[in-house]
């Protein structure tokens, strides 16, 4: 008798389809915030990443080679070598950084764009740049597989060196002032662009997972005016054999 009032009884019901119907509503309120989350690490993960390689490039300070006129100021650095001071052991150094996120699968790029020096320390003319100074570029690009960065040659760069180019004699975007990086003889801009699709939730359902890429600009901390950094074996245009900033110089380069 009493089952039989019991499940004839009905208060409650209400209450217990409403919190059954809630937590259809709440599940993807709360997966969407773990996803935000995730997002906002992920990229700012990426952003340190990018960050460290390119302090990492900045203090590079091989030994500069010797020309016929004495040290002519160019320090060299390698694109590839395990164990040694080369780009590929920087993004070896780096990726270790992004954990607990997966690396597989990250690119990043290093360029480098220094505004060349004529006679007397004065911008040159080049017929294969439209402003009236020339630039020696080199590009290092890399693919992360598991943890292991491999160097990727041949092509125009990841970035581009026309692009690089354009980056550092331009502001960038939502910056002040009215130059960019490389305006005299000399300067120099290092930029380092890391990209890698999203690891997180949604990359499980969506076929193409989102895209998260942080770029970032800073100079070599040995530019000075008798000083260039170069990559001879990176991808590279009009690297000269010398670079000094001096009135002294007589390059015709």
């Amino acid at each position: 008798m009493r089952f039989f009032r019991f499940r004839r009884d009905i208060r409650g019901v209400a209450a217990v389809e409403f919190a059954i119907i809630l937590a259809f509503f709440l599940l993807p309120l709360f997966l969407g915030l773990i996803e935000i989350i995730t997002i906002y690490r992920a990229e700012a993960k990426l952003n340190m990443l990018a960050i460290n390689v390119a302090q990492m490039a900045a203090i590079e300070s091989q030994a500069t080679t010797t020309g016929t006129g004495g040290n002519d100021g160019v320090s060299t650095v390698a694109l590839s070598g395990a164990g040694s001071n080369s780009l590929q052991d920087i993004c070896q150094g780096a990726v270790l950084g992004l954990a607990p996120f997966p690396a597989n699968g990250m690119t990043l790029a290093i360029a480098s764009i220094t505004q060349e020096a004529g006679p007397n320390g004065q911008p040159t003319n080049s017929s294969a740049h439209a402003a009236s100074a020339s630039y020696d570029e080199w590009e290092g690009d890399f693919t992360v597989s598991g943890t292991h960065c491999t160097p990727v040659s041949g092509g125009t760069g990841q970035i581009g060196l026309s692009t690089a180019e354009t980056m550092a004699t331009t502001p960038p975007a939502r910056s002040p002032g009215t130059t960019g990086l490389v305006v005299v003889p000399c300067d120099n801009a290092i930029i380092v662009r890391a990209q890698i699709a999203y690891p997180g939730i949604v990359g499980l359902i969506l076929q193409n997972r989102p895209l998260l890429s942080q770029t970032v600009y800073t100079r070599w901390r040995y530019a000075s005016t008798t000083t260039e950094l170069q990559c001879g074996n990176c991808t590279v245009i009009n690297n000269a054999a010398s670079q000094i900033c001096n009135t002294n110089n007589n390059a015709t380069n």
